[in-house]
């Protein structure tokens, strides 16, 4: 929002006031001010001047010579513009003056000289393109700086508001702020209009429509704005049209509530009807883009034919034209909710959109269509032909009691009462003394007001937070009271971090569209209300958003990454289910800080933290072929615990990170885990070391094993054959190549006898080998003969 301080005058006196002392007060009271602007400050050396003479060119039929007198001393300027008469005011950049990052410098025009320029109102953006140098319309002081003249030296405040404050969206909005902390008055403008009976406007709502007031004007004559209702819209960052749409965009601007007009010639009669959109209705909005609507999107229609989306854009073909003679204007109040839903699906957002997702003051619909129709009145020469049609019923004032110990608690001062009565009161609150503090009624305009706590902050903000001493809080010794899953994600992340993975934090919400173009089998729950299409849908997992965080990186050349992300995760069932996941991503070097160390990250290197993890807990696992579609089958696994997969491990496919994540030339390994479900099964482990005092015996096969095999089955027929001495097995080496049949690989396993009675004879050794052995043929595995 662009605030205008030559504006606010109107309705608060700050003439005592600067533009840096404006924007610090409404900093310091929870306005966030972005900026303090001059707009007009890229014109450098212009002034008034009067022409005293203009003659033809001796050498340019298409030129004339002027004698303009600025102030103690005259100048001669050469123009194109031949309708420029002696005896006119007009606006001229001197000879090492500057318009933008030109430089005004003396310039001979077919032989002529020529000591300066004349400005259009285009020069100065107060419109889009000029015909013509600009003529002040009454006689000025010549020599007087062009800024201070049109009153183009005020400065402009932009202020970035939160969702909640929708009522400081107007410079009425701002002007309240003002009031409250500099304690002036504030002084509404006048709006009066005598109403005509001589026409009246039927007006049918629907439900997502709370008010709706409507009036009929006759003899409008549309054209172009005066400069300073041009002046002040292009100060806020919006473009003069024609006087009519420029006074519905000023009166938007100045009360805080979009309003609109129709060419009521187009309408089609005296008949408002508001009613949701057929699916596939279509509608050509003012922009000419033409809209496909569903069931969901109002419209405000004629009866039969759509006239406007409401609260977004009037349709083309009742729009304000330089024909149009008989205007009907619009004050409406519409759904937030069903404003934000269409203008999120279309992607069109509108100053007017804007509001209404932020909700708009219901209670002041008659005084802005008065304001609205008293200036096209005053400077349209329009007339007053209907009474003011005003349907639907403002909410009532929400009354909330205060208590004054609370206020001091809460700010953790005292506040004087006088002072809290004050800031309300300039605030626009009522309050009634009421038992232990005030029963105060809330204004309709401060739709974000609804509890105590509420009022404790206005409070506090006009009063100022400086007041408020700083005093450590006072901590006592006590019983550590942490949430297991705040623990469990503490252990967690030392784990990580000391395994070289750093923390990372993304949103909890998807893109729907991505998710569908990694894998099909995805439904996540979606928002009702998301930030952006981009968010509209919660994660099904949180490796997809370290994904978009390798990709950023990716994309930026830091090509060895490590990171990881603990938070929830959310299914569609019958209602929406949430558990705690942690997520870990890997690619590139593994330790891109050793510049000797040229290893990269392994399947096998990546699974070790992963077992890390599992072995904080204390649970036994194994591991399944993944089921995950969008892993690479040649090393990616499920995560089983007691017969339930707890999560997953692997190489993510290379075609769809290129497709997708824009990651190519390089493995890149994700794993997430449940960690709700791994504090569930955690079994506290306490493990009794025995060293025998007889030598342990060690043996190696290799074994052909069939790509269809899983060594999880082949490692538990070991366990089970090899007898109570076999202490442990473990794979030593993988082989594919020379002497390898097709279709098989050759793993060698090391096999560790142990016992605690006596040294191992090898009758005893070949005894189990050979049970090992029998047993593995049954399930298709052989010994490798060389």
């Amino acid at each position: 929002m662009r605030i205008s301080v030559e504006w606010l005058n109107d309705y608060i006196d700050l003439s005592d006031k600067s533009a840096p002392e404006l924007a610090n007060a409404l900093s310091l009271s929870g306005t966030e001010v972005e900026s303090v602007e001059y707009p007009w400050n890229y014109i450098e050396g212009a002034f008034t001047g009067r022409i005293e003479a203009v003659e033809d060119h001796p050498n340019a039929d298409n030129l004339v010579v002027t004698k303009v007198n600025v102030g103690e001393k005259t100048y001669q300027i050469v123009t194109a513009d031949k309708s420029v008469r002696t005896g006119e005011y007009v606006a001229v950049i001197l000879s090492g003056g500057k318009l933008w990052n030109l430089e005004i410098k003396d310039r001979k025009f077919r032989g002529i000289n020529s000591e300066g320029m004349f400005i259009s109102l285009e020069e100065l953006k107060l419109e889009e393109k000029s015909e013509t140098v600009f003529r002040f319309s009454e006689p000025v002081e010549t020599g007087k700086d062009i800024r201070e003249a049109l009153k183009l030296n005020s400065a402009v405040i932009e202020v970035e508001l939160t969702a909640n404050r929708g009522d400081c969206l107007s410079m009425f909005g701002i002007s309240r702020e003002l009031r409250a902390i500099y304690r002036k008055d504030f002084e509404l403008p006048r709006a009066d209009i005598e109403e005509n009976p001589k026409e009246e406007i039927e007006i049918i709502l629907d439900e997502g429509c709370k008010r709706y007031t409507a009036l009929l004007m006759n003899d409008v004559t549309v054209k172009d704005s005066p400069l300073w209702l041009k002046r002040r819209l292009v100060a806020a960052g919006l473009r003069p049209i024609n006087n009519v749409v420029d006074i519905t965009n000023y009166v938007m601007l100045e009360t805080g509530h979009p309003v609109h007009a129709f060419d009521a010639d187009l309408i089609g009669g005296n008949r408002i009807i508001v009613r949701k959109a057929r699916n596939g209705e279509k509608l050509t909005l003012l922009d000419g883009k033409e809209v496909s609507l569903i069931e969901s999107d109002l419209l405000i229609t004629n009866g039969e034919e759509p006239l406007a989306l409401a609260g977004i854009m009037g349709g083309l073909k009742s729009g304000i034209s330089s024909d149009t003679t008989r205007v009907l204007l619009e004050v409406a109040v519409f759904d937030p909710i069903t404003i934000r839903k269409t203008a999120r699906r279309l992607g069109i957002s509108t100053d007017s959109s804007y509001r209404f997702e932020r909700g708009v003051d219901a209670s002041d619909s008659v005084y802005v269509i008065k304001r609205l129709a008293s200036m096209i009145s005053e400077l349209s020469g329009a007339s007053v032909s209907s009474k003011i049609s005003d349907v639907g019923t403002p909410p009532k004032n929400i009354e909330i009691h205060l208590r004054k110990w609370f206020v001091d608690k809460v700010l953790g001062t005292v506040v004087p009462i006088e002072e809290i009565e004050n800031i309300l009161k300039y605030l626009g609150f009522d309050l009634e003394e009421s038992g232990d503090g005030w029963d105060v009624k809330v204004p309709p305009y401060r739709y974000d007001i609804s509890q105590e706590v509420d009022l404790v902050e206005e409070i506090g903000r006009i009063y100022g937070y400086e007041k408020v001493p700083s005093i450590l809080p006072r901590i006592l010794p006590g019983q550590e009271n942490i949430p297991v899953e705040i623990k469990e994600i503490r252990r967690l992340k030392r784990i990580l971090t000391a395994s070289g993975y750093n923390e990372v934090i993304n949103y909890s919400f998807i893109n729907p569209e991505k998710l569908k173009k990694i894998s099909g089998d995805f439904d996540p729950p979606m928002l009702k209300n998301p930030l952006s299409l981009d968010l509209s849908a919660m994660r099904p997992n949180i490796a997809f958003g370290l994904l978009e965080t390798a990709s950023y990186n990716f994309r930026r050349q830091n090509r060895d990454l490590k990171i990881f992300e603990a938070g929830n995760v959310f299914e569609n069932t019958e209602t929406v289910n949430e558990h705690l996941s942690v997520a870990l991503l890997a690619m590139g070097r593994e330790n891109a800080d050793d510049y000797t160390d040229k290893r990269t990250i392994s399947p096998y290197t990546f699974k070790g933290t992963i077992e890390s993890i599992l072995q904080l807990y204390g649970v036994e696992y194994s591991f399944k072929p993944a089921s995950e579609s969008w892993l690479e089958k040649r090393a990616a696994a499920d995560v089983i615990v007691k017969g339930e997969k707890i999560g997953y491990f692997g190489i993510f496919d290379s075609g769809i990170a290129d497709r997708v994540f824009e990651i190519k030339g390089q493995d890149l390994f994700v794993a997430e885990l449940n960690i709700d479900r791994l504090i569930e099964l955690k079994r506290t482990v306490i493990e009794e070391m025995a060293i025998s005092p007889f030598p342990r015996v060690f043996r190696d096969l290799s074994l052909l094993i069939p790509y269809r095999s899983e060594f999880s089955e082949i490692e538990e027929s070991i366990k089970k054959h090899g007898g109570e001495n076999l202490a442990s097995v473990k794979i030593m080496d993988i082989y594919k190549g020379k002497a390898i049949p097709d279709g098989y690989r050759s793993i060698t396993v090391t096999l560790t006898f142990e016992s605690f009675e006596n040294t191992l004879t090898d009758e005893e050794i070949s005894s189990a080998i050979e049970e090992i052995i029998s047993a593995l043929k049954n399930i298709g595995v052989n010994l490798r003969e060389q």
